[in-house]
C-alpha cells in the first residue's frame, strides 16, 4: 500500500525544523517564498541530474516518500552533516582525526535487513572511516521519517533515545548482546525454503550482457575464482565455477551503480546448490569532507562489513572489471529489508534502533585502538552524553529539510522534461 503523507504531518516537522535551525548553523538564513532553506538546498538533487529513462521505478520510489529520497541522496546528506556538526569533532590525541571508527555510511532503518543468518544492518557500499555521529545522524534522521511515515511523530524523540540508548549501553559494556526485535520473527516466518525457486527467481532479474561484454566478465572472473580458491582453500576447484553471468539493477541508493551477479556451480553439480555472487563497483565517496574513504579501495567495503556486520556474508572479497573495482559477496537464499511501511507498532521501531545502536556502537570501536583500545573506549564513554542533545535536535533539523528538499524533487520531477 502506498504511503500517504498529510499535509499537517510535513507542516508539523517543518516548522518544527525551522524553529531549531537558527541554532544548527546553515538551516536559518532569510529566506523569499518559493526558496530552499540553505540545509534543504544542500540536499536537494536535481531529477535532470539523472538518467532515469532506464529505470523510471527508481524516480517513483523516489518520488513516493521523503525516505525513498532520503535513500538516494546520501552523498549531499553527509556532506551537510559533516559540515555542520564538525564542532564535535575531538581534536585531541584520541579524536577521530587519529583513531576514526569504523563507519557503516549509510544507515538508515531500511538497511537493517533480516536473512538465513541472522539480521542487522547490511550493505556497506558507503563505508569509510570518520566520527562517529557521521552514522548517528543519518540513522536517527531515518527513524524520525520513518516514525512520520507511520504517523509517530509524536514518539519520534522518544525512539531516537532508545537508539542512543543502544549505543551507549554497548559501550559500557562490549559483552551486551541486543534483544532480539519482534518483527525478526515475524519476518522469518515468511520465508520459504526451496532453493530452485530461489535460484529461478534469480535467473529472472539477471540482465542479459552483450556477448563481448560477457566474455569479458568472464575473464575477469578467473582471477577472483583463484583469490577464493586461496581463502577458502576447503573448496574444490569447481566450486567457483561460473554457470551463468548478468547485470543487476536493484536497490535505491545504489540503483545506479553497475552491479553484476554471478551463479557459481557450488559443491555439486547439482542445480540446487548453486551459489550466487554479487560484484558491486566501489562507490566514489567524493566531497564527504570528515570521511577517510579511497574511491577504489574494496577494502574499506570488506573491512567495514567484517567489524559492523552482526554476520558477515560469506565469499567477501574483490574483483578488478573493466579497469574499475568491485566488491563481492554471497547472497543468501532469504534475505527481507525492513520497510517502513511494514512496522506495526513504534515500539517495534524503537527495538530495531536499539538494536541498531548496539550493533554501531560494537563496530564503530571494533579495532580502531590496538593496543591503546581501552583507552578509546574510556574516551568515547566520557563524550558520548556530550553529543545526546545534538542527536535530537540536530536530527530533527535535518528531518525536516530532507522533507522540504523531496517536496522540491517531486515538484522538479513533475515539469514538463523531467
Amino acid at each position: 500500500m502506498a504511503l500517504r503523507y498529510s499535509r499537517s504531518h510535513l507542516v508539523t516537522v517543518l516548522l518544527v525544523a525551522l524553529a531549531f535551525s537558527s541554532a544548527c548553523g546553515p538551516g536559518g538564513r532569510e529566506r523569499g517564498d518559493g526558496e530552499l532553506s540553505e540545509g534543504a538546498a544542500a540536499l536537494f538533487v536535481h531529477p535532470d541530474s539523472f538518467d532515469f529513462a532506464s529505470n523510471p521505478q527508481l524516480l517513483q520510489r523516489i518520488r513516493a516518500t521523503p525516505h525513498g529520497y532520503f535513500r538516494f541522496i546520501n552523498i549531499p546528506f553527509s556532506r551537510l552533516v559533516c559540515e555542520r556538526f564538525n564542532h564535535l569533532v575531538d581534536t585531541g590525541p584520541l579524536g577521530p582525526d587519529r583513531f576514526p571508527f569504523n563507519l557503516h555510511g549509510d544507515a538508515h532503518v531500511e538497511q537493517y535487513a533480516v536473512t538465513d543468518l541472522g539480521r542487522g544492518l547490511t550493505d556497506f557500499d558507503d563505508s569509510s572511516e570518520g566520527p562517529g555521529w557521521v552514522d548517528g545522524m543519518r540513522f536517527t534522521v531515518s527513524v524520525r521519517l520513518a516514525a512520520l511515515a507511520n504517523g509517530w511523530e509524536d514518539q519520534a524523540d522518544d525512539i531516537v533515545a532508545e537508539f542512543g540508548r543502544g549505543y551507549w549501553d554497548v559501550v559500557e559494556d562490549s559483552t551486551l548482546s541486543a534483544p532480539v526485535p519482534a518483527m525478526v520473527a515475524r519476518y522469518q516466518a515468511t520465508f520459504k525454503h526451496d532453493s530452485l525457486a530461489y535460484l529461478a527467481w534469480v535467473d529472472s532479474i539477471m540482465q542479459p550482457l552483450q556477448e563481448a561484454d560477457r566474455q569479458e566478465l568472464l575473464s575477469s572472473l578467473e582471477s577472483y575464482s583463484r583469490l577464493m580458491l586461496a581463502t577458502n582453500p576447503s573448496l574444490t576447484d569447481d566450486f567457483f565455477e561460473p554457470i551463468q553471468v548478468g547485470a543487476l539493477q536493484l536497490g535505491v541508493g545504489s540503483a545506479l551503480d553497475t552491479k553484476y551477479l554471478v551463479r557459481l556451480a557450488g559443491p555439486t553439480p547439482d542445480p540446487a546448490d548453486d551459489v550466487i555472487v554479487e560484484l558491486k563497483r566501489v562507490r566514489s565517496l567524493a566531497g564527504i569532507p570528515c570521511i577517510r574513504a579511497d574511491d577504489d579501495d574494496p577494502f574499506r567495503v570488506l573491512q567495514s562489513g567484517a567489524r559492523i556486520a552482526y554476520q558477515p556474508f560469506r565469499f567477501l572479497g574483490f574483483i578488478e572489471h573493466g579497469g574499475e573495482m568491485f566488491w563481492t559477496h554471497a547472497w543468501v537464499a532469504n534475505y527481507r529489508e525492513l520497510k517502513v511501511e511494514s512496522l506495526e507498532s513504534p515500539e517495534e521501531l524503537a527495538e530495531v534502533a536499539y538494536d541498531v545502536g548496539v550493533q554501531l556502537g560494537l563496530g564503530h570501536l571494533r579495532d580502531v585502538g590496538g593496543a591503546f583500545q581501552q583507552m578509546i573506549v574510556v574516551n568515547v564513554r566520557e563524550r558520548l552524553r556530550e553529543i545526546e542533545g545534538e542527536l535530537q535536535d540536530g536530527s530533527q533539523v535535518l528531518a525536516g529539510e530532507v522533507i522540504e528538499a523531496w517536496e522540491a524533487f517531486v515538484l522538479a520531477s513533475d515539469e514538463p522534461g523531467s
